[in-house]
């Protein structure tokens, strides 16, 4: 050990005897130093800057599931109400069609006129008969049998729309179901109180429960799956979704450039399946924005970092 000591200071009394060299390797050293320090503060910082990005995907997707929820939340309450009105209960014990669908109507405009809310729609399903204005689906025949209230998203002829059915009880026999429903981009309100954006991708193989004069018009292409009504979204935001790799913002669950920070989470319906997904964003640009606060941040610890390197490598000459 001791021989080896030796060796290694003879070396270097050796190379300081030779001021060129000794400088030259000096500098080598330090450049090399400063090269790695400089690529190791950068994984470091991507890194950290990743971890703050999937965090605030976290916090995202659990403030959409709870909007969702307080919305569903909201439609049952409204269901409940309606499905105790006497009127209701003695039209359809005697198949009065026409006579619940005036009630509903004027029930619904009343909520839509005082409530400042997205309109909702109302229709209801009957055990017995078949209502003129729906007709049962498997989730409302679901709520009939079993007498337990479902929410979820569907599609139908009207679009995209979040729902909350309610069994109808004439005493402890259910004699049919309330449904209110929303349409998705109804959303977009909640998340513009949190300063955030929202929009909704559907899978174009759900096209098919829409009306032609659904379609027609109001929506557009997002890569090679999925439409978006575009009319519905922020245009900025709607044109900054088209220009985003969904596969890669899948794998990575965001995707972040000079204008948005973007974030997903996947949306099935009412049965389960898959039909598009949910995207939230927040603008990238503003000066309070977590982007451009995490990217100063890791600038100001890098360049600390760096200086101190610098520093260290400038003492040692």
């Amino acid at each position: 050990m001791f021989s080896i000591i030796n060796l290694l200071q003879s070396l270097i009394d050796k190379f300081k005897k030779n001021k060129g060299l000794w400088f030259t390797i000096l500098t080598t050293v330090s450049v090399m130093g400063v090269l790695g320090s400089i690529t190791l503060m950068n994984l470091m910082t991507s890194d950290v800057a990743r971890k703050t990005y999937l965090e605030v995907h976290r916090v995202d997707t659990t403030q959409l599931y709870n909007i969702l929820d307080t919305r569903y939340d909201s439609l049952l309450s409204i269901g409940g109400v309606i499905a105790v009105h006497p009127d209701l209960i003695s039209n359809i014990k005697t198949k009065s069609d026409k006579a619940i669908n005036e009630l509903l109507d004027r029930t619904k405009k009343s909520i839509n006129d005082r409530v400042h809310l997205d309109p909702i729609e109302l229709s209801y399903y009957a055990k017995e008969y078949k209502s003129t204005q729906a007709q049962n689906t498997n989730y409302a025949d679901l709520v009939i049998n079993t007498s337990t209230s479902v929410t979820g998203i569907v599609v139908n002829d009207t679009g995209v729309r979040l729902i909350g059915i309610t069994p109808i009880l004439d005493g402890n026999k259910t004699i049919g179901a309330i449904e209110v429903s929303q349409p998705m981009a109804s959303v977009k309100g909640d998340f513009d109180r949190l300063g955030k954006e929202f929009a909704f991708i559907l899978d174009r193989s759900q096209l098919v429960f829409m009306s032609l004069e659904t379609k027609q018009g109001m929506i557009q292409d997002v890569g090679e799956r999925h439409k978006i009504f575009f009319h519905k979204y922020n245009p900025q935001f709607y044109t900054n979704v088209r220009k985003i790799d969904l596969d890669e913002l899948q794998r990575e669950k965001y995707a972040v450039d000079d204008s948005y920070y973007t974030t997903y989470a996947e949306t099935v319906d009412i049965d389960g399946k898959p039909i598009g997904l949910f995207l939230i964003g927040e603008e990238a640009s503003n000066a309070n924005s977590f982007v451009n606060i995490t990217k100063n941040l890791i600038g100001s610890v890098t360049t600390v970092a760096l200086g101190l390197v610098i520093s260290l490598v400038l003492f040692m000459f």
